[in-house]
């Protein structure tokens, strides 16, 4: 609560925060205001002088299939805040981008940590893909409606971002919902809101 609003339900880096808040309002066909949006979001987060490495990072998602899907004309919304009950418990989060694609709703979550080699790389996809399953849950409760998938784009400075799409979405559903089952003695009911996305 004693963050200021900018940084409110963000708990990434400095550099990560920045660059989520360049790709929460750059024009994602062009990138021709990142450069201006990334000082600005330096300024903020306190990294003056990394203006160049974030405005790279968030860059390099202009490129990836599903952005140039938004461009295309997909509907989409950006950051979007949800909170509902799963079970016994609430679930809420921020939602870099929801996208509606020829399959239905896609969760999109930018990644701006660094990793590599095939033990580190599955680690990461492994811990990532139960975030975006518990978005998933929070969304499909909210909204009455399938989530079909969920992608990490992994933003990088020095060329165009990776996207990682998520492999048996239907089972990391499955698993969030069971770890989040009612137990025997709940005894409250949770509250829940949410951004209308119909």
């Amino acid at each position: 609560v004693g963050l200021p609003p900018w940084q409110r339900g963000r708990y990434g880096t400095s550099i990560g925060r920045a660059v989520h808040g360049v790709l929460q309002f750059c024009d994602l066909a062009t990138g021709d205001d990142i450069d201006t949006l990334a000082r600005a979001q330096c300024a903020a987060e306190g990294v003056i002088g990394l203006e160049p490495q974030v405005a790279a990072l968030a860059r390099s998602v202009l490129s990836t299939p599903i952005v140039r899907e938004v461009v295309a004309g997909a509907e989409h919304r950006r950051e979007l805040f949800v909170a509902a009950p799963v079970g016994d418990r609430v679930l809420e989060g921020y939602v870099d981008l929801l996208v509606r694609t020829d399959d239905g709703l896609v969760i999109v979550d930018y990644k701006t940590d660094q990793w590599s080699g095939p033990v580190q790389t599955a680690e990461r996809i492994g811990r990532y893909r139960m975030q975006l399953a518990a978005y998933g849950a929070a969304l499909e409760a909210a909204v009455g409606e399938p989530i079909a998938g969920g992608i990490l784009v992994r933003c990088v400075a020095d060329g165009p971002a990776e996207q990682i799409e998520i492999e048996r979405w239907s089972e990391a559903l499955d698993e969030v919902r069971q770890a989040l089952a009612p137990s025997s003695d709940t005894t409250g009911t949770p509250q829940a809101a949410a951004n209308d996305l119909s």
